[in-house]
């Protein structure tokens, strides 16, 4: 048995049909903030838990009590205020890329 394909015909859009809108500016700015927070706050509890497991570490090796908040204080969260201004900046590049197409 041999089945016949079916004949393809092309179909032509005018580009007057095609109206994509561009995203607002604001849109735009808000996705930006939006991405780079969420990456900052998941960036924030990881690297927080790395720090105080790292801190536990050391603190089992010395045999002495660590104060934990400063994995927070002065790890953690530095780190994801640096983290949230690159993802910041490297979303704004991005979206605004990918709006102007």
């Amino acid at each position: 048995m041999d089945m016949s394909s079916i004949e393809m015909k092309e179909i032509r859009v005018p580009s007057t049909l095609i109206l994509e809108r561009r995203p607002s500016f604001t849109y735009t700015v808000l996705k930006s903030c939006a991405t780079a927070l969420a990456l900052a706050v998941m960036s924030f509890f990881i690297l927080n838990v790395s720090a105080i497991a790292v801190l536990a570490i050391l603190a089992a090796i010395r045999h002495r009590a660590v104060d934990f908040s400063v994995a927070y204080r002065y790890f953690a969260a530095p780190s994801a205020l640096g983290i949230f201004v690159i993802a910041l900046i490297g979303s704004l590049v991005f979206f605004f890329r990918e709006r102007s197409r």
